[in-house]
């Protein structure tokens, strides 16, 4: 290498002072939030989200109890226990899409060429985390609104933690990082990594989101046992029993996304390696 590109690439360094601070903060990063460290966190979301769908089965049916009482209807009191039936089968349901969740995920092995893409993606998506956050409390102020801030904040964690999981992608979602991949397996390969890291940041989303219904619920059972407001209090509970129960199906939703995206990626690589066989017989 001559002198004259020594000093180009010197001088590049120097003005590219960046990259070298975004690679040393996502370095840090990855050594705080370990793919142990993930993973228990992961654990605590799921323990708080299951343990919160329960509870929002039961504070569904003290609502329906207080709504009964007040209106002098059973039809209500029904509705509470059949939502009480309903979310605790949810809740079961969920658990067992939870270990399935992992399976997916461990059993399924996805190559990418290099880390630069993992890089990339983590950084943008914790710096919309950062954002969304920003944006959550700006918006509460001036709104005046804490179930902005709550919906807003549970996505903004969910974002933070996808970046985490992106990041440590080689361990977590079983990504092998290999050169001489061609263009089209590349593309599949970022469509497989974006699938699995949405998929196994779902107890993030999964967790916080619970919370943040069982907030609005027990407020609304609050306001339920104040005559003045209970008219309004009946009317507006319905889209936070609505939340919580699109909430704790995530799991079990999200699976079957993951399974049906698949299927589609299986019929790409198919097309792919057909495409790769004609190629070599022409040749």
């Amino acid at each position: 290498m001559s002198t004259v590109e020594n000093s180009l690439n010197t001088i590049e360094n120097k003005f590219a002072f960046q990259v070298n601070l975004i690679d040393a903060l996502l370095g840090k990063l990855r050594a705080v939030f370990t793919p142990d460290t993930c993973k228990k966190h992961m654990s605590a979301f799921r323990a708080v989200g299951h343990a919160g769908t329960v509870l929002a089965g039961i504070l569904g049916l003290l609502f329906s109890i207080v709504a009964a009482i007040k209106s002098d209807s059973l039809v209500l009191f029904l509705l509470g226990l059949g939502w009480l039936v309903g979310i605790l089968i949810i809740d079961y349901v969920s658990r067992r899409f939870d270990q399935t969740s992992d399976s997916l995920v461990k059993s399924t092995r996805s190559y990418l060429s290099s880390t630069i893409y993992v890089d990339a993606i983590a950084l943008l998506v914790l710096v919309t985390s950062a954002g969304l956050f920003g944006f959550a409390i700006y918006g509460a102020i001036k709104s005046g609104s804490i179930s902005f801030f709550l919906k807003t904040g549970a996505l903004s964690v969910w974002m933070f933690y996808l970046s985490l999981i992106t990041l440590n992608a080689a361990s977590m979602l079983n990504v092998e990082f290999k050169n001489g991949l061609k263009a089209e397996e590349e593309g599949v390969g970022l469509l497989e990594f974006s699938a699995k890291s949405c998929l196994l940041a779902v107890p993030f989303y999964f967790g916080s989101g619970i919370v943040l219904g069982l907030i609005q619920i027990v407020w609304s059972v609050i306001k339920a046992t104040r005559e003045a407001a209970f008219a309004s209090a009946l009317s507006d509970s319905t889209p936070y029993f609505t939340t919580i129960a699109l909430v704790a199906s995530l799991p079990f939703l999200a699976c079957l996304f993951f399974l049906v995206l698949y299927a589609f990626i299986a019929a790409v690589k198919s097309l792919i390696r057909m495409a790769s066989v004609l190629e070599k017989k022409e040749a």
